[in-house]
């Protein structure tokens, strides 16, 4: 068997038949008028939330939630004390010289004002 020729054939048949549905269906629609449709109306059920399944998949779905919590930290790459005592050490440098610098523009400019308002 040729499986191009499989393949081909369908894809024309395809062609083929939409072509000729289409071409069908405007003539009814031509021929008919439109009839409203009845609206069904839906009959719900409430869901019982102390149903056994619901349960088990939210179980199911919480254990599977913590292996993968628990996958990605180990994966993590945790720092060394020397790094971390070094990262801490910047970051509280800078916000001593951060803290420094907004006190001595504000101690400036509130000294401004007081120039101009008197």
């Amino acid at each position: 068997m040729d499986i191009g020729k499989l393949f081909r054939g369908t894809e024309e048949s395809k062609k083929k038949t939409g072509a000729d549905q289409g071409a069908k269906a405007s003539k009814k629609s031509l021929q008919q008028p439109m009839k409203a449709k009845k609206a069904e109306v839906a009959k719900k059920t409430p869901k019982k939330s102390d149903e056994p399944s619901a349960v088990i998949a939210w179980w199911y779905s919480a254990r599977q939630y913590l292996r993968e919590v628990g996958y990605e930290m180990r994966k993590v790459v945790w720092p060394s004390r020397k790094e971390t005592i070094g990262s801490t050490s910047v970051v509280l440098v800078i916000v001593l010289i951060t803290g420094v610098f907004l006190g001595l523009v504000d101690m400036l400019l509130s000294r401004l004002m007081r120039l101009f308002v008197g």
